[in-house]
């Protein structure tokens, strides 16, 4: 008994919780009091008589817009492309449909609760577009969209008029703000871009809030509450935003942007590719120690040091981004190729100089000891502040954070 009441109390508290989490589709909605006719979505869908826009309505029809993303599956740096898993809601009111419903005798008031009266397939119920479509696409999609069921996965009527057309798609969506000058400590921005080909006088697309809102501010949408994942990056909350423009034609049209804000994770690239590239320039440079008369082992070393940094070059180049412009880690890479390259002639150097002076250590050997070193590692903080800019060098010594 003494279980018994703490049990019950626990799922009564569970009970609550899901009654007052949001939710989207029917769930807003309440369902009617009394069955409707067996065959009332039948003759609801022979009556739906509208596949154009509303010409003579003065107010353009706004559509809602709810867009989140499960998961994303890979990004493509060398295409500029990502894909995605999304779910897109869009929620509209047709004031004709509402005209319909009354003459059916199952219009809501507008200071009631609208219920929930059918659900069609776009692609077997409607075919024939009965029911005005506002025609809106994935702008920045690369790969060829679900048309056979019209973008949609399902349609939803209310007894208010309101349409809800939802769809589930994994697609994959191109991305111009790619900038890899900073890899591999780089930020980067994936878009998913909404519009409609009717413009804006007759539809506008909005967010539906405060649930984009809401979105937007904890990154998480998924039932089990977790954010989305990615290999090799963080991806942090997103944000969204709708636009204006105007087309050649010089009608004006509107669209909607959902962006994430993406961050590399670095930890792969520092410990099995710079650290290790540091360490064998070290050993190139760690000849200078020895006597000058040692000539063909120190020039040895050097070439199996320079010879070694090719090869790593080779196995750990499939995970660089090939692109026209130099990034932090190609100037690093060419500034360690120069310096381990730079040590073999300077070896065959002091040797000329130990013939003449007969010293086992030349002067280059000992400049060489610590002039190579601090020059490496200056040109190498003179690389990070250029491309970080001097906070974010700071950053990567004292373990804060980058900042763009």
């Amino acid at each position: 008994m003494k279980n018994y009441i703490p049990k019950t109390f626990l799922y009564s508290l569970v009970l609550i919780l899901v009654f007052i989490t949001k939710s989207f589709a029917i769930n807003f909605y309440k369902y009617p009091t009394k069955a409707l006719d067996s065959n009332f979505c039948k003759n609801l869908h022979d009556n739906l008589k509208y596949p154009h826009p509303n010409y003579e309505s003065e107010d353009p029809i706004n559509v809602r817009v709810d867009i989140y993303v499960d998961r994303i599956f890979q990004i493509s740096a060398d295409q500029n492309t990502f894909e995605a898993q999304v779910n897109l809601w869009l929620t509209w009111n047709d004031p004709r449909l509402k005209e319909l419903l009354k003459d059916l005798g199952v219009a809501t008031d507008d200071n009631k609760k609208p219920f929930y009266l059918c659900t069609f397939n776009p692609s077997e119920e409607f075919s024939n577009f009965r029911l005005f479509d506002p025609a809106i696409e994935f702008y920045n999609r690369v790969d060829k969209p679900p048309v056979e069921n019209f973008m949609a996965d399902w349609i939803d009527v209310f007894s208010d008029g309101t349409i809800d057309k939802r769809l589930k798609d994994t697609a994959t969506f191109h991305s111009n703000n790619f900038d890899f000058k900073k890899f591999p400590f780089d930020h980067q921005e994936l878009s998913i871009e909404l519009w409609s080909e009717y413009p804006s006088f007759l539809v506008e697309l909005i967010a539906n809030e405060p649930y984009m809102s809401e979105y937007a501010a904890t990154g998480v949408w998924e039932k089990d509450g977790s954010p989305i994942t990615v290999d090799g990056w963080k991806i942090n909350n997103p944000s969204w935003e709708t636009y204006s423009y105007v087309e050649n034609d010089g009608s004006p049209y509107t669209g909607f942007i959902l962006n994430f804000n993406i961050e590399r994770l670095t930890s792969y690239y520092i410990y099995k590719i710079m650290l290790p590239i540091i360490f064998i320039l070290a050993i190139s440079w760690s000849v200078f120690w020895v006597r000058g008369s040692q000539l063909e082992a120190k020039v040895n070393v050097t070439i199996v040091c320079l010879l070694s940094l090719i090869a790593y070059n080779f196995i750990i180049d499939e995970d660089l981004p090939k692109l026209p412009y130099l990034t932090f880690m190609d100037c690093f890479i060419l500034l360690s190729y120069f310096y381990t390259g730079i040590a073999t002639i300077l070896c065959v150097y002091s040797f000329v100089r130990k013939l003449k002076s007969g010293r086992d250590l030349s002067i280059v050997d000992r400049y060489a000891q610590f002039l190579g070193p601090i020059s490496y590692f200056a040109i190498l903080f003179i690389l990070l502040t250029y491309f970080y800019n001097l906070e974010a060098t700071k950053g990567l010594f004292l373990g804060s954070k980058f900042i763009s």
